[in-house]
């Protein structure tokens, strides 16, 4: 029997949410996460917006990987005039008609692993979604927003167990064959 690839949800903010010398501070950790999940064969999901994702994205195609956008409108005509952003390079679009919040409860359960990079109020509804599904959560770290202060929300919040396991790495490589691990080593296979 064929074994199914890992998928990876990217979540992070869109150009309209970060500012551009910020969005230019992460690109580098920005490219190496989207070369290292290709080169990891990893199926990349996203909330197709441009911003970090879109750049992960187009790094991630470039190196030969597979790439599911999930939009929030219900067709590429409506995704356009709502949201006014270049579309993403991803191999596979679905336009999901469900809005920004319906989006995400769909990106973040078809993903195995999610990874945070930057963000703002959406990413916290993607990160809280991912924790309460008991997701393998990556941060990474240094990129601002919430991939650095969920933490701290953890830290100080009352949270219910839910099985997540949230790993924060500064290193875009590491911090994918960590979560990499940890998902196999939940699933009783070698990583």
């Amino acid at each position: 029997m064929q074994k199914s690839p890992i998928t990876i949800g990217v979540m992070g903010s869109a150009s309209t949410s970060i500012a551009a010398e910020d969005l230019h501070r992460v690109d580098d950790l920005a490219v190496r996460l989207g070369k290292k999940i290709a080169a990891a064969s990893c199926v990349l999901i996203t909330g197709e917006l441009d911003g970090i994702p879109g750049r992960i994205v187009e790094v991630h195609r470039q190196a030969g990987g597979l790439s599911v956008g999930i939009s929030p409108a219900c067709s590429a005509v409506e995704h356009a005039a709502l949201y006014a952003t270049p579309p993403c390079p991803s191999t596979v679009v679905i336009y999901s008609g469900f809005g920004f919040k319906g989006r995400n409860v769909i990106a973040v359960r078809s993903a195995d692993i999610v990874i945070l990079c930057s963000g703002g109020m959406g990413t916290l509804n993607e990160f809280t979604i991912a924790y309460d599904e008991g997701k393998v959560i990556g941060l990474l770290q240094g990129t601002g927003g919430v991939a650095d202060f969920a933490p701290t929300l953890l830290d100080t919040l009352p949270v219910r167990s839910t099985g997540a396991s949230v790993l924060a790495d500064p290193d875009p490589e590491q911090l994918i064959d960590r979560c990499i691990a940890r998902l196999c080593e939940r699933r009783g296979k070698p990583a």
